[in-house]
């Protein structure tokens, strides 16, 4: 990625908050040496449409299409976490960033040992996870 590369910041919108895209961004951070942070904002579906409505023309989004991103994505992205729903599970977010290092812990079938990891330590990539895994 020649923006990475140069130095650039990087933004990626919602549409990639599909957890495989996701993974994949964090890989490719990774390897250009780029800090990989994720924010999810939860705008109401409401402020939205405002925001769409105050939008020149030319940037205009068909409403309909907002309306069905919001619904396909909010209620994945702001939930309570929920151990049986794969997509809510901090254990498989620990597990899918590349800064934490998740381990069994010897003579348990449940219990993990979440640490961030050397690089996160050492180049100062610090994000949610990484921080929550000091104490988990």
């Amino acid at each position: 990625m020649i923006s990475l590369d140069a130095g650039w910041d990087v933004v990626a919108d919602a549409q990639h908050a599909n957890p495989e895209y996701a993974n994949e961004l964090a890989r490719l951070a990774t390897r250009h040496g780029a800090i990989w942070r994720t924010e999810d904002f939860d705008v109401p579906l409401d402020e939205l449409l405002r925001r769409n409505e105050a939008r020149p023309r030319a940037d205009h989004v068909p409403e309909e299409y907002i309306r069905s991103s919001w619904k396909r994505f909010h209620h994945v992205m702001f939930r309570p976490l929920n151990p049986e729903d794969p997509n809510g599970n901090l254990l498989k977010r620990m597990i899918a960033d590349p800064y934490v290092r998740v381990t069994p812990v010897r003579g348990e079938s449940d219990v993990f040992a979440c640490n961030f990891t050397r690089e996160a330590f050492f180049e100062g990539r610090r994000n949610t996870r990484t921080i929550n895994a000091r104490g988990l």
